[in-house]
């Protein structure tokens, strides 16, 4: 009797070994599956970046941000989408450059005088008559050479401090800023003096226009064409393409060709996000931010001729100011940013031209 239990004993004792052995397999395997699925997943998985801007569908930032979308898709072999949403939907130019601080969208490209309120050297682009050249084709040359120079720079290394990281020789250029009145023209300084003018959330808009006397009301673009209908603002500043994309030929009867700023928008990324990424994507963005910035700046600059064309066959009068007046009259408008700017840095900005 002891014997047979004694067997049975060993034999129990084997087949319970067995099956421990049967279970471990089918967990080994079964793990191995799993990590051959995660694999997978994460090899299929995208990277998402979001570019959000405030220009609407038509507008060359608008197309050269889609350039970029298609530069970055193709040389990533499709591992990373780009989302463009235009037209203000998540925010103005100063909302959507606290977002991209927060990480909650990626990319944005404010123009330098939004950008201003953030990184306070950029305002040196915005002084009124600040990019030298005689027409908008030289103006963007010289940008363009400006750019590359090591006090151009400087606005960069300080974009880090406000958890950003701007591209220096990514020029996005827009061109010369006019004013349109309802039916008022402003040849000379003495003619804005009272005008309700509209202009970006930025001191370095609205100041100008305060020193010339203008009852200056910061707003929204999306806000400003009902703004113009209703009456509630007599005026608005801004470049050729944004004058006829957003239609303000309906509400406005006169462009002035002030050119009081050359504006110059300037694409900025999350730092934290930035730095997160490898050498090898960071340069790819960073060439197609610059690629697609010369594709947008060249629409731009054939936009604003034709559309100035088509202004006129709108019905609108255009006005050749009295530019050196104006000039003039707004040459001490740094002194107004010296603190910001550092003593000295609007000169440099002058002398790298």
């Amino acid at each position: 009797m002891k014997k047979q239990l004694k067997t049975y004993g060993s034999l129990f004792i084997s087949l319970l070994l067995l099956a421990l052995l049967l279970t471990g397999c089918g967990a080994q395997s079964a793990g191995t599956e799993a990590s051959d699925s995660s694999n997978t997943a994460n090899d299929s998985k995208k990277t998402v970046i979001k570019l959000g801007h405030v220009t609407n569908d038509q507008s060359a930032i608008h197309k050269g941000s889609i350039k970029f979308k298609e530069i970055v898709e193709e040389k990533s072999g499709g591992k990373i989408e780009v989302q463009v949403i235009p037209g203000g939907q998540l925010g103005s130019e100063k909302d959507l450059v606290e977002s991209t601080q927060l990480g909650t969208i990626h990319i944005t490209i404010p123009s330098a005088a939004v950008l201003s309120n953030f990184i306070p050297k950029a305002t040196v682009l915005t002084l009124p008559y600040i990019i030298e050249g005689k027409n908008e084709k030289e103006k963007y040359e010289n940008f363009q050479k400006l750019a590359k120079t090591d006090v151009y720079k400087e606005i960069a290394i300080q974009s880090n401090e406000a958890g950003l990281e701007i591209f220096p020789e990514a020029v996005w250029w827009v061109g010369d800023r006019h004013v349109t009145t309802k039916d008022k023209t402003i040849v000379t300084p003495d003619d804005i003096k009272g005008l309700k003018i509209r202009t970006p959330d930025a001191a370095a808009h609205t100041e100008p226009f305060r020193l010339l006397g203008a009852n200056v009301t910061p707003m929204n673009i999306t806000e400003v064409y009902m703004s113009l209908k209703t009456g509630t603002i007599e005026a608005q500043e801004n470049s050729i393409n944004q004058i006829y994309t957003n239609k303000f030929q309906e509400v406005q009867n006169v462009v002035n060709l002030t050119g009081h700023m050359t504006q110059n928008e300037l694409p900025a990324v999350n730092l934290a996000w930035w730095k997160g990424l490898s050498d090898e994507e960071q340069k790819m963005i960073s060439d197609a931010m610059t690629e697609s910035g010369k594709y947008m700046s060249e629409l731009q600059l054939k936009a604003n001729e034709k559309e100035l064309n088509l202004l006129k066959e709108s019905g609108m009068k255009v006005v050749d100011v009295d530019v050196e007046a104006y000039q003039e009259a707004t040459k001490d408008t740094y002194k107004a940013f010296e603190d910001k700017l550092g003593k000295g840095y609007y000169e440099k900005i002058i002398d790298a031209q």
